[in-house]
C-alpha cells in the first residue's frame, strides 16, 4: 500500500471521484455540489481513495460522506478524514459536530460521537439535505461536543 497518503482540501475537479467514492459506499450524494468547499480528501499518487465532508452553520456542523476505497479500509484512514474534519472546522470556532448513519455507529461512538434524538439536535442542521432527504429517516443521529 502507497504510505504516501495525502488529505487536503477538495477541488472543484475532485468533485465527480468524491460522488463515484461515495455512491460505491451506498451514500448519499444529494448536497455534495453544494458544500463541496468543505469536503477534503485523501490522495495518493494514483489519485483519491477516500473523502469526507461537512455542513457547516453559524453553531454546529454535520459531518457527512465519509468514504474510503476498499484496498485502504482498516488502515485508520477513515480516522485521519474525520479528525482533520473536526480539526478544520474547530478551527473556525465550531464545537458542535453531528452525523446521522445507518451502520458506522459503532466506529463513531468510539471516535467521542453519542447517540442521541434527533429532537437534541441543533435547530440549523434541520435545513441540510441529510436531514431533509437524503438520509433514511431510521438513520441513527449522533452528537460529538468539543469542549473550548
Amino acid at each position: 500500500m502507497d504510505n504516501e497518503i495525502s488529505i487536503s482540501a477538495a477541488t472543484p475537479a475532485d468533485v465527480p471521484r468524491i460522488c463515484e467514492l461515495l455512491a460505491a459506499s451506498s451514500l448519499p450524494t444529494a448536497g455534495v455540489e453544494e458544500n463541496w468547499k468543505t469536503f477534503v480528501v485523501a490522495r495518493t499518487s494514483e489519485g483519491i481513495i477516500g473523502c469526507g465532508g461537512a455542513e457547516a452553520y453559524q453553531f454546529a456542523a454535520l459531518i457527512r460522506s465519509i468514504a474510503v476505497e476498499p484496498s485502504h479500509r482498516s488502515a485508520g484512514l477513515g480516522r485521519r478524514i474525520v479528525r482533520q474534519l473536526l480539526d478544520r472546522l474547530a478551527s473556525r470556532g465550531l464545537r458542535e459536530f453531528y452525523l446521522l448513519t445507518t451502520n458506522a455507529e459503532e466506529y463513531f461512538r468510539k471516535r467521542g460521537f453519542k447517540t442521541i434524538d434527533r429532537d437534541e439536535v441543533h435547530p440549523q442542521l434541520f435545513a441540510s439535505r441529510e436531514f431533509q432527504d437524503a438520509c433514511p429517516s431510521d438513520a441513527i443521529c449522533m452528537r460529538l461536543v468539543m469542549l473550548a
